[in-house]
């Protein structure tokens, strides 16, 4: 039987993580091929473009427009993803977004209702999720931890660059809606219960973006609510772990959501008179992140990852109405 035909993506933006990860990834998945890349910087679009060996497609309508692009990676700021977004759903095209999916929960809304009224698979880009080592943590847990009785993550890294757009709180920026969506991932992948924020703070100057922050959760689960904590940031030690402890264990990972085709990954466990290293598998997740949509798109699979979206930007709806409002609870 032959193969069906690729998708063919377009890029929006020539973003650092579109040169440096995604796109040589996007390239190693037979089922997708590169369309091209529209930039609002000519001459940045066709320097990608060379770079990469495919077209510049002009600027961004330009690339809605185009009847040869079936798919849309955007990796524009999260300021941006509320119009360009909503006109890559509206222009029936499949949608992968780089994280934070909108910059609040009304937004979030309003995209997933354009996802499922025009029928088409829209994925943030948490790529992490789709790793070797959270199968082969998941396992270990089953096996050497029992019933998970707390969750921790953390993800934070020293400053960024000056100018960076993730300190520009009008483009989407602050530490919530970048670094602090992974652990609050982290906390859907591994608690598969009713997952609720209860307490919340975010730290920053007056009127400009969050720096770092952490909150305090609880999943239900088989009757019993079970607490998870976590902690991001911009301005700290690095730090890109969870650490999950169960009735009989204790398990802790280094490099949870940035771990490389090169990197081989580490949990520590530790159980009654004894503590292991163990090495997890190594994997490319952009690839595997990739491979998911592509199955998505051809399984015409749209509804589970809308499901996704409003999750997560409940639960960072929930930590940002927190840490404003102490006093109150959530629902």
């Amino acid at each position: 039987m032959a193969a069906p035909p690729p998708i063919r993506v377009g890029v929006m933006g020539c973003a650092r993580i579109a040169r440096r990860s995604v796109v040589p990834a996007l390239q190693a998945v037979p089922g997708l091929r590169l369309a091209g890349v529209a930039s609002r910087s000519a001459d940045k679009g066709r320097e990608f473009a060379a770079a990469f060996e495919c077209a510049f497609l002009g600027d961004y309508a330009a690339l809605l427009a185009r009847d040869d692009v079936d798919a849309v990676y955007m990796p524009l700021p999260t300021g941006l993803h509320a119009e360009w977004a909503a006109q890559a759903l509206r222009a029936g095209k499949h949608l992968l977004v780089e994280k934070s999916l909108a910059g609040s929960l009304a937004e979030a809304e309003d995209l997933v209702a354009l996802a499922r009224a025009n029928r088409r698979v829209m994925m943030e880009n948490y790529m992490f999720r789709y790793h070797a080592q959270q199968a082969a943590v998941r396992k270990l847990v089953r096996e050497a931890l029992g019933e998970i009785r707390l969750f921790r993550a953390t993800f934070g890294f020293p400053p960024l660059a000056p100018g960076d757009f993730r300190y520009d709180k009008a483009l989407g920026g602050g530490a919530l809606l970048d670094a602090g969506g992974y652990p609050l991932q982290a906390c859907q992948l591994f608690l598969d219960g009713d997952l609720r924020v209860r307490s919340a703070c975010l730290n920053g100057p007056p009127g400009g973006a969050d720096l770092w922050g952490g909150a305090m959760l609880e999943a239900e689960r088989n009757g019993c609510r079970v607490p998870a904590q976590i902690a991001f940031g911009f301005d700290q030690f690095y730090q890109c772990g969870i650490e999950i402890v169960g009735q009989t264990g204790r398990l802790t990972t280094s490099r949870t959501f940035t771990a490389g085709p090169d990197v081989v990954p580490l949990a520590v466990l530790e159980t009654p008179g004894r503590k292991t290293e163990i090495p997890l598998p190594t994997d490319n997740h952009f690839i595997r992140l990739l491979e998911a949509f592509e199955r998505r798109v051809r399984a015409d699979e749209w509804e589970a990852p809308c499901e996704e979206n409003l999750r997560q930007a409940r639960l960072q709806d929930q930590v940002r109405r927190l840490a404003e409002n102490p006093k109150e609870r959530s629902p």
